[in-house]
């Protein structure tokens, strides 16, 4: 627990800016749930119905993504991909908040909370970690080009941290998918 007040102290500023970023994507996902409710109810109710025949895979994709941004901070482009990631995700979480709330009311929301809880907080969590550490190699690569410093430990040790990070989405991604549905149907009596 120390280590984490001593990082958001250290990061207070980026911890900010991404809160701020994802509170936005919040606000624009809880517009677009709220204005387009009445085509959207159909697909939440068919949702509900088959609910037990869902599955949450998110394995290619977060590991695509993570990928990706790794290999595009290296350039100096990971980071504006990396924004875009976590407002997108801010959209979710307020579109299926919006959306689920004003379909069932509070008992909604308390299973958006839950669906949410389940199937992003982990992945959330890891994703403002990665954006610093992809941060952090952009700014080094950008020292390298231009005042022609060596950050080889530096990158390595980020790299490190990368991967790791990679993995233990990759090991939720999983479990998720196996277990991710048999939690959310322990959920469902508030959708009823």
């Amino acid at each position: 627990m120390k280590r984490f007040r001593q990082y958001f102290k250290k990061n207070k500023y980026l911890v900010l800016f991404l809160g701020v970023l994802f509170v936005f994507g919040i606000v624009v996902g809880l517009y677009l749930g709220i204005s387009h409710i009445e085509i959207l109810r159909e697909n939440v109710a068919y949702y509900v119905e088959h609910m037990q025949e869902q599955s949450y895979n998110y394995l290619f994709f977060h590991f695509f993504v993570f990928v990706l941004g790794l290999i595009l901070s290296f350039f100096g482009i990971g980071v504006p991909f990396l924004c875009t990631l976590i407002f997108y995700e801010g959209m979710c979480v307020g579109f299926l908040t919006g959306v689920f709330s004003l379909c069932f009311g509070f008992s909604g929301f308390l299973f958006s909370f839950f669906f949410l809880f389940v199937t992003k907080f982990f992945y959330l969590g890891c994703l403002f970690f990665f954006f610093s550490k992809c941060l952090w190699i952009a700014r080094k690569m950008i020292g390298k080009y231009f005042y022609k410093t060596d950050p080889s430990l530096i990158i390595v040790h980020l790299l490190k941290g990368s991967c790791l990070l990679i993995f233990l989405v990759s090991i939720y991604d999983i479990f998720l998918w196996i277990l991710g549905n048999r939690i959310l149907l322990l959920f469902q009596f508030l959708l009823i």
